[in-house]
């Protein structure tokens, strides 16, 4: 009886106290996963996330870092770099009769991959289901548990955001913090992606903590002589989790220049760590665009035409349906005009692209204050600084992001501004002098509460559908796919989609009808000619003076081109599903 009082004493007013807080609120986030992942989770929606995906089997069923996601510049690309060495893109000795005719990729960065293909390894979810499979359980097997791996990382995101609360500021700004965070909707939509968001966010809120505690051992044995070893071990993880962020994105590796300023400008430091931060993040980083380039002869892979997607003569995603850049000209030409409008577009879309949440407007107007403590100030303008560097960056790929999107990475900073518009917020709650606790609590839990809503409205809100179609209903487009013979490609407009559900080599479909029978001639045939909602419910401009306006007259059924290799056409107009398909044969008896 003793030991059970002496364990209800601790709990109520003791060390153990802290339970009371976070068993309910563990409890509370394990209903909202389950609510999230079988409720609002219906596979995957966009196209990177089946692109990460799909590159991710690839290197759990033991085919490298390979793609079935195919780019017509990145196979042009290939072909030109490696014809002269070996006389084809596809040697007899490595793709024999009857395998697919797969690339390497040279697209996307390795690190979210490996891990997602980690993942798979761990849980071997059945990539090889029946069409039947999947539409009795209305999802690939393959999607169901992407979104536990995000969550995870977004709970230890959570746990850092609250150690960085308790190092800047105090235990209040810590839990506030952490709860704005977990209450953040845009968040949670993340986690039901195959995005690398997440796990990014936890790498940069990583590299932020161990940017501080440098700080913190630094300013400790210059002011009270205490061991400044530490500094070394955290320098060496901050270089670490620079590194990984770096080839998970990238473009990351420009948050390099704000973390060399903040060493530099530092206060009372070592000016070894600047050299041994750079030699470790270049030297780690280097090696892979070294691979790249021997892959296929350029360092930055496929990426280049990312320089001219989205301003000038390429809107859309037209540059990525060309086998070769037209004009490097043009590129110098777009880079100043993509730099100014994306700078005003994320200044106007910001609070979207951050989710939306009360404190990240607390400290856009904590700029105008200044803490008493140093750590608190020089976080606050790092952040600032790497924001721009961020948005410098990602101008030169998409300079109008969605806030639910592959290009939105400034919001990997929203941890850190969440802590400091936390602190700012209790700031100006103190200064009120609130003499009652009732309604200075009040007040906090009513600004969480405005933090929450996106997300109380999404949970409460849901459209009951089984497959995020349109475009995307995975039974049909593995069917369809699969009309296609594995050593022949699918060509279409939507090839993350039959890459991933269909698991064939999908040729994203070229934007001249020439440069399509020219791959289907002298690279590899393809199966299926296959034409989604993505090109028939965008707008007409696409397809009159758009990027298939070549294609028009054959869609349209008006204007088939004499030495055009299919003559046979089918529908799936009878399932109520804007699927189109030809074929050289009729497939789908």
């Amino acid at each position: 009886m003793n030991i059970t009082q002496a364990i209800l004493h601790e709990v109520e007013v003791g060390k153990a106290r802290v339970i009371t807080y976070v068993v309910p609120l563990a409890i509370a986030l394990f209903i909202v996963v389950l609510y999230y992942d079988y409720s609002l989770y219906h596979g995957l929606n966009d196209a990177q996330s089946m692109d990460n995906a799909q590159v991710a089997r690839q290197i759990a069923q033991g085919h490298g870092f390979t793609t079935k996601f195919l780019r017509p510049y990145a196979v042009t690309q290939l072909h030109d770099y490696l014809t002269p060495k070996t006389g084809k893109l596809f040697p007899n000795d490595q793709f024999p009769d009857g395998t697919p005719k797969i690339i390497p990729d040279t697209y996307n960065a390795p690190g979210y991959p490996y891990l997602l293909a980690g993942w798979f390894k761990l849980l071997h979810p059945k990539f090889d289901q029946s069409n039947d499979e999947i539409a009795n359980q209305h999802m690939y097997a393959g999607d169901r548990w992407i979104p536990v791996l995000n969550q995870i990382f977004m709970i230890l995101t959570a746990i850092l955001v609250f150690a960085m609360g308790r190092i800047l500021f105090d235990n209040r700004v810590a839990w506030v913090s952490f709860l704005a965070f977990v209450c953040s909707n845009l968040i949670w939509q993340y986690s039901i992606t195959a995005l690398s968001t997440n796990v990014l966010m936890f790498l940069v809120t990583a590299m932020l903590l161990a940017l501080l505690k440098i700080f913190c051992v630094a300013e400790a044995h210059f002011e009270n002589d205490e061991p400044f070893w530490s500094v070394w071990l955290w320098t060496i993880a901050l270089a670490v989790f620079l590194i990984a962020a770096s080839l998970t994105r990238l473009h990351l590796l420009v948050l390099l220049l704000p973390v060399v300023a903040f060493l530099a400008m530092m206060p009372r430091t070592n000016f070894l760590l600047l050299p041994l931060v750079i030699l470790l993040v270049v030297g780690a980083v280097i090696p892979w665009f070294w691979h790249v380039y021997q892959v296929c002869g350029s360092p930055f892979g496929s990426n280049i035409p990312e320089l001219l997607r989205g301003e000038g003569s390429f809107p859309d995603n037209q540059i990525y349906c060309l086998p070769h850049i037209p004009s490097y000209e043009q590129i110098y030409k777009d880079l100043v005009k993509k730099e100014f409008s994306g700078f005003r577009w994320h200044f106007e879309h910001g609070w979207d692209l951050l989710g939306s949440n009360p404190m990240v407007l607390l400290f856009a107007a904590s700029l105008l204050h200044r803490f008493k403590r140093p750590r608190a100030n020089i976080f606050r303008w790092f952040a600032v600084g790497a924001a721009f560097c961020l948005i410098a960056a990602n101008n030169l790929g998409d300079p109008t992001p969605d806030a639910l999107g592959a290009w939105n990475t400034v919001i990997v900073l929203l941890p850190g501004m969440i802590v400091v518009g936390t602190a700012f917020f209790f700031i100006l709650l103190d200064r009120l002098d609130l003499q009652l606790w009732l309604i200075n609590n009040t007040i906090i839990i009513t600004i969480l509460a405005l933090g929450a809503v996106p997300l109380i409205l999404t949970v409460t809100t849901t459209e009951t559908k089984y497959f995020n179609y349109p475009p995307y209903f995975p039974s049909i487009i593995s069917q369809i796919s699969q009309m296609a013979h594995p050593d022949e490609w699918v060509t279409t407009d939507m090839p993350w989609a039959t890459a991933w559900y269909g698991d064939r080599a999908s040729l994203w479909l070229p934007d001249k009808i020439s440069d399509f029978e020219d791959y289907h001639d002298n690279y590899c045939p393809t199966g299926i000619l296959f034409i989604s909602s993505v090109s028939i419910e965008a707008p007409m401009s696409h397809m009159v003076s758009g990027e298939y306006a070549d294609w028009f007259a054959v869609f349209a059924g008006s204007n088939i081109p004499p030495n055009f290799p299919f003559n046979s056409h089918a529908n799936f107009e009878q399932f109520h599903i804007d699927y189109f398909i030809w074929s050289d044969t009729i497939r789908w008896k």
